[in-house]
């Protein structure tokens, strides 16, 4: 009984307490987080989530458009450069008219104002060999087209509307225009120099020659990718050089320097 009242003693002054039923460990008072607590560090949580949701969201569409500009202009700059090669390697072919026919020779160029049609040294087809009359123009619904015959057919000045559907091709179904004209350069006092003007048609018949150069102003309507998305327009103006004048006027600068 003595060593009982000792032990409980010793266990008050060490913070414990004595039951009928036994000895039980005194802890102190649990302390929690209040319901007002967890309700506004829920809401801060939530927050910075939302935060950073926002910012990835915000740098995953900004890599996707810039991706898809990336795609846009080297899409425009491939249609370009296609017309600028094929324009600069524009060829002086002749159609020699037959005995019965009451034209005079002239050169195989038609310009318009929407279309251009002449003889090139370098086909789109990578199998084709030869000279290649080529049409350009851009056709409603379709977008830029080009048709590719051999030069040395007799049906090259076939009209549009009787060309098969089958000889057509889509460069980019996203021009939807094209303006075109043509520089005619006037002979000067001094070779190679002189004032020139553009003019919006070419007649080759009526000129006796090819022009010097060919501007083209083509207009790429890009719809939007996502829903609400605007429609994106682009303007692509270049000023293509017939190398065929370029040769010439080299040529006789080249001369004029020996003599010198």
């Amino acid at each position: 009984m003595k060593i009982v009242k000792k032990l409980t003693g010793l266990i008050k002054c060490c913070g414990l307490r004595v039951s009928c039923c036994g000895f039980k460990n005194f802890l102190p008072p649990e302390k929690g987080f209040t319901l007002l607590e967890l309700l506004v560090s829920i809401a801060i949580l939530s927050m910075v989530l939302v935060m950073i949701y926002g910012t990835l969201s915000m740098g995953s569409r900004a890599w996707e458009k810039g991706e898809e500009d990336i795609e846009k202009i080297q899409r425009m700059r491939v249609v370009m450069s296609l017309l600028s090669r094929e324009i600069k390697s524009t060829f002086p072919y002749k159609v020699t008219p037959s005995e019965l026919d009451t034209h005079k020779e002239f050169y195989a160029f038609e310009g318009k104002k929407d279309s251009v049609k002449f003889v090139s040294t370098i086909p789109l087809k990578g199998g084709r060999r030869g000279l290649s009359w080529l049409s350009f123009w851009v056709e409603s619904e379709e977008g830029l087209v080009v048709v590719e015959r051999d030069a040395l057919r007799s049906d090259i000045f076939k009209e549009r509307n009787s060309i098969d559907n089958d000889e057509i091709e889509v460069l980019d179904s996203n021009v939807t225009s094209m303006k075109l004209e043509y520089y005619e350069l006037k002979s000067g006092k001094e070779e190679g120099e002189g004032e020139g003007e553009w003019k919006e048609h070419w007649d080759a018949e009526k000129e006796r020659t090819l022009p010097h150069a060919v501007k083209i102003e083509l207009t790429f309507e890009e719809e939007g990718r996502r829903e609400g998305d605007e429609e994106e327009i682009y303007y692509r103006e270049l000023i293509i050089p017939l190398m065929i004048h370029t040769k010439k006027l080299r040529g006789r600068r080249g001369s004029r320097s020996d003599l010198d």
